[in-house]
């Protein structure tokens, strides 16, 4: 069925070092890589030679529960028991995730959605959370991940000079800080109120999607906006003072070699949140058109206060991806120039948020739909039930009337 419309970390972390890579040699980065699942050989990928800090990448896996690659102050921690415990309940966690839900969105990804869109431009995902995790599997093939929400950038603590008390507690806590994500596909923002204040903000979280998922990482670095919209890079003792307070990430596909960059902005998205911050509407629109992602959003655009990233998204998006909780269909019933694919099925929201969220029309739209397609996993506050629902929403190229 078609109905158109649309118009149109962290400073070096080890032993408080500078310490990095100028260059990285191509043979020497050339690694065989083992995480919880899949091997992925690179021996016969040439390995461009790029810039890496070693000290990042090796704190990313220790955090990730993943061995490290070669003799540094992070392998003699794995000696520990507690972080041998830590892994082998991240092994359980994660393969049990994968099993259960990543893997099915590789598949459909690849067989299905990638198949749908143009796939390789940029990626914005507001209300995300540091969930990296959904985005990359969903969008394998994009370059850039541009991501907001309210969650802090806090440089994580020097793991290496930690009492082994202090560092078993911080591993501790990531682990259930990143319980909801393992269970639910989501983060709750009640718990990662609490969680973040253990583990220090959004950054061992990303750290640890990343290197799970077959990445390493090159890079990082703390930014702000200026008022053109271009970054600019800060100290993380001065990130706090900013309006647009950012860390932007540069990693690499393992498996493809593909260099790419995430940018986190922790700042709020509401119209006001907007207002004091043009600088960030302005670093969005550069890079339209771009294909949004939202799940799990608490309905918030389907209130007043949240007029302007609505506005943002339907205004530059080429694709947007979502669930009931992201753009209300009322924004999208008059007009013409988008294209739905509609996936899954249209129930009541959960009871956290109430039958005012209940969208009468779009209920109609789902049970009046002939070409209404399954979707083969469950992705969002439906998790009990599985009776998930989602919506792809092309625009489509209009031609101007003669």
């Amino acid at each position: 069925m078609k109905f158109y419309l649309w118009s149109a970390f962290l400073l070096a972390l080890v032993s408080c070092s500078t310490r990095q890579e100028t260059k990285v040699d191509a043979s020497a980065d050339s690694v065989l890589v083992l995480d919880s699942v899949a091997m992925m050989d690179t021996t016969h990928v040439e390995v461009p030679k790029v810039y890496k800090d070693t000290l990042l990448d090796n704190l990313g896996k220790f955090i990730a529960g993943l061995p490290q690659l070669d003799s540094n102050s992070f392998a003699a921690f794995e000696k520990d028991n507690y972080w041998k415990e830590f892994r082998t309940s991240m092994d359980t966690s994660w393969n049990k995730m994968y099993r259960d839900r990543l893997e099915k969105i590789k598949t459909w990804e690849a067989s299905t959605f990638s198949t749908s869109l143009n796939d390789s431009l940029p990626v914005f995902y507001p209300f995300s959370g540091p969930d990296f995790l959904h985005a990359h599997y969903l969008y394998p093939h994009a370059n850039e991940y541009i991501l907001a929400a309210l969650e802090p950038i806090i440089e994580i603590p020097p793991l290496d000079t930690l009492s082994v008390a202090e560092r078993d507690k911080f591993l501790d806590s990531l682990g259930h800080s990143l319980r909801d994500i393992f269970n639910k596909s989501y983060f709750i923002t009640t718990h990662m109120k609490k969680d973040l204040k253990q583990i220090k903000g959004v950054l061992p979280a990303l750290y640890f999607f990343m290197e799970r998922s077959g990445h390493e990482l090159l890079d990082h670095q703390f930014i702000s906006l200026d008022s053109a919209g271009h970054e600019v890079g800060v100290k993380i003792n001065q990130l706090h003072w900013q309006k647009t307070p950012g860390v932007k990430i540069t990693f690499r596909n393992h498996q493809t070699q593909e260099i790419k960059t995430l940018y986190y902005f922790s700042i709020s998205i509401s119209d006001q949140g907007l207002k004091e911050r043009p600088e960030f509407i302005k670093f969005i629109n550069k890079r339209a058109p771009f294909n949004t992602f939202v799940k799990s959003a608490s309905y918030l655009m389907h209130n007043p206060p949240f007029k302007m990233v609505k506005e943002l998204i339907l205004t530059n998006t080429e694709s947007l991806f979502q669930d009931d909780t992201g753009v209300p269909y009322r924004d999208f019933k008059k007009r013409l120039d988008v294209d739905w694919q509609l996936y899954g099925e249209y129930t009541k929201p959960v009871k956290d948020f109430g039958d005012e969220k209940f969208q009468p029309d779009l209920d109609s739209l789902y049970k009046a739909s002939k070409d209404k397609k399954d979707i083969p996993f469950s992705l969002g506050y439906h998790w009990g039930s599985k009776k998930q629902n989602y919506m792809l929403i092309k625009r489509i190229r209009l031609l101007p009337s003669k």
